[in-house]
């Protein structure tokens, strides 16, 4: 049996959500962006840095282990806070390895620990995933939602960006030791958090959810027309934006251009956007919020029609990608609190939430993958024009799935 109570939550709590979620964001950009265009300008070839993005996969499988993080090192007082601090003191660690390793002479063993990181980042999501479905009640969905992205395009951009920046000054153990700095100020944060006071669903009871691994299926029953809706989205959202790096590419865009547009440009745009945004939706029903969302996306990937004719000036590009990174907390935002709602009333709150995000990201290789292949085929602007059809269908079809 469940029992549920209202909390209220400190400013100090609200600032260690952002705090984590940056740090969740801040070394992949790092050991991701940041790592590949280093190694790039020191003469590695190509083939050899197609390996880093693999070392990131354990972040796209993570809800495998779910289930684990949901029902182990419970305690009393504490449960997800243990596995928070055991992933962050573990990438702490791979991130103070890795800082005294030669890059380019050690190359294989970086890709080691950026494995073993990666696996700390997937499981740190994990069980923040499982304290935000907890703690958070219906109406602070929106805003714990706005704060899972401002600390990701943050994270984004400190990592990906601004140590980058820093590289020609402070050389490379001096970029790991930043991060490793940022890390252990949200560790301090952590080590103050009393997870027990905050806990909005007290457990009467274990037997509810024995067979925790049963939730990765469970979670679908009466609701397959959602998960419909969850595969369906990534078709209208990931095409049109990936093809057009290739895109710029052919049309002499040179690569240092291309990462400012898409990670610094773009994550800006996003970070602003989500206060604008989450101030918009609060006022809105899930159903208002997410169909509105879905109409205002597509209406923003009109922009890429002239792009994909041909059309390309400096001007059409950026206001493209200005309304795409401005769409993306408009949607974002209402289906993170819904998938947030439908992990309402369990012991499992990481595996189900995870099994429905994952969704997203199962989907998307094929979406990505079929949009190259079609375009190659076919042309930029008809894959272009399938995805917005895709995306108002996505509109119509959230009225369907979405009750009132």
């Amino acid at each position: 049996m469940l029992e549920n109570k209202n909390i209220n939550l400190s400013k100090n709590v609200w600032f260690l959500f952002v705090s984590l979620y940056i740090t969740q964001y801040i070394g992949i950009g790092f050991l991701t962006i940041a790592l590949a265009i280093i190694l790039r300008q020191n003469g590695m070839a190509l083939d050899q840095l197609s390996l880093i993005p693999l070392m990131m996969m354990p972040i796209g499988i993570k809800v495998l282990w779910a289930p684990f993080i949901d029902k182990y090192l419970k305690t009393r007082l504490y449960h997800y806070r243990n596995w928070l601090q055991i992933a962050i003191v573990l990438m702490l660690l791979c991130l103070l390895v890795i800082a005294f390793l030669d890059p380019i002479k050690q190359y294989g063993l970086v890709l080691s620990l950026i494995f073993i990181f990666s696996i700390m980042t997937a499981t740190q999501d994990l069980a923040l995933s499982g304290l935000t479905c907890q703690m958070f009640s219906e109406d602070q969905r929106y805003f714990i939602s706005s704060v899972k992205m401002s600390g990701a395009m943050l994270g984004n951009i400190l990592g990906g960006g601004g140590v980058l920046l820093l590289y020609p000054y402070i050389g490379w153990m001096g970029c790991l030791l930043l991060i490793i700095i940022t890390l252990l100020f949200t560790l301090s944060q952590l080590c103050f958090f009393k997870e027990y006071q905050y806990r909005r669903i007290n457990y009467i009871t274990e037997t509810a959810n024995k067979y925790y691994w049963k939730n990765l299926l469970l979670v679908w029953k009466g609701k397959i027309s959602w998960l419909m809706l969850l595969m369906i989205i990534p078709f209208s959202l990931l095409p049109a934006y990936n093809l057009m790096s290739p895109l710029l590419v052919d049309n002499g865009w040179s690569l240092p251009d291309i990462a400012i547009l898409l990670k610094v440009f773009g994550s800006i745009v996003s970070l602003v956007a989500v206060f604008f945004v989450s101030k918009i939706i609060k006022r809105l029903t899930r159903r208002q919020s997410l169909i509105s969302a879905l109409v205002v996306h597509a209406c923003c990937l009109l922009s890429f029609i002239p792009l994909s004719l041909g059309f390309i000036n400096i001007f059409s590009v950026y206001f493209a990608f200005f309304l795409y990174f401005m769409s993306l907390p408009f949607l974002s935002i209402p289906i993170s609190a819904i998938i947030m709602d439908n992990s309402e009333g369990t012991q499992a709150t990481s595996t189900v939430y995870n099994a429905q995000t994952s969704v997203g990201f199962i989907c998307g290789f094929p979406a990505i993958s079929l949009s190259y292949f079609l375009a190659q085929h076919l042309g930029y602007f008809e894959v272009v024009l399938g995805s917005i059809i895709i995306a108002f269908f996505n509109a119509f079809f959230a009225r369907k799935v979405i009750k009132p």
